[in-house]
């Protein structure tokens, strides 16, 4: 494996964010990006190209194998020079679900995000208020059957 296609969402402030950040990291592997519904990722990519907007990250390697969500998101990592660790200890059966739900928080809320990115501190702080935390942790209780 040489290359990774990235298909994110062209019109999510966070994901244009995170494709500079990307681009700025050290990486082992080339990294091509593309907005998901670009004319590029559907010519290359016609049957994982977004027609509207996305809703989760696809990763395409070289070889032809492909990875969303959560595991587009290791691959990512997978590709950094610095973060290569990182996925490794992320891919873990121990690690998986608690690096799936950071990843799915992440996901679900970046259009929130990408509102907070565009916003004053002001209007963050008083969205932020309304926000009810959950005191659910199903992680907590998928951690206990892995330790045990």
């Amino acid at each position: 494996m040489q290359r990774l296609y990235l298909l994110y969402d062209g019109d999510c402030a966070l994901c244009r964010r995170l494709r500079n950040w990307l681009y700025e990291q050290p990486h082992w592997l080339e990294l091509q990006l593309f907005p998901a519904n670009s004319d590029a990722a559907k010519r290359l990519f016609l049957s994982l190209a977004s027609a509207g907007r996305p809703e989760e990250l696809v990763v395409v390697t070289d070889e032809g194998h492909y990875y969303k969500g959560n595991h587009a998101w290791i691959m990512c990592l997978y590709a950094l020079n610095e973060y290569r660790d990182w996925a490794y200890r992320l891919a873990t059966p121990l690690l998986l679900p608690l690096a799936r739900q950071a990843f799915e928080v992440l996901s679900h809320n970046r259009g929130r995000i990408s509102r907070w990115l565009r916003t004053d501190e002001a209007e963050i702080a008083r969205e932020l208020e309304m926000i009810k935390p959950s005191c659910d942790l199903p992680v907590k209780n998928r951690m206990k059957d892995y330790l045990e």
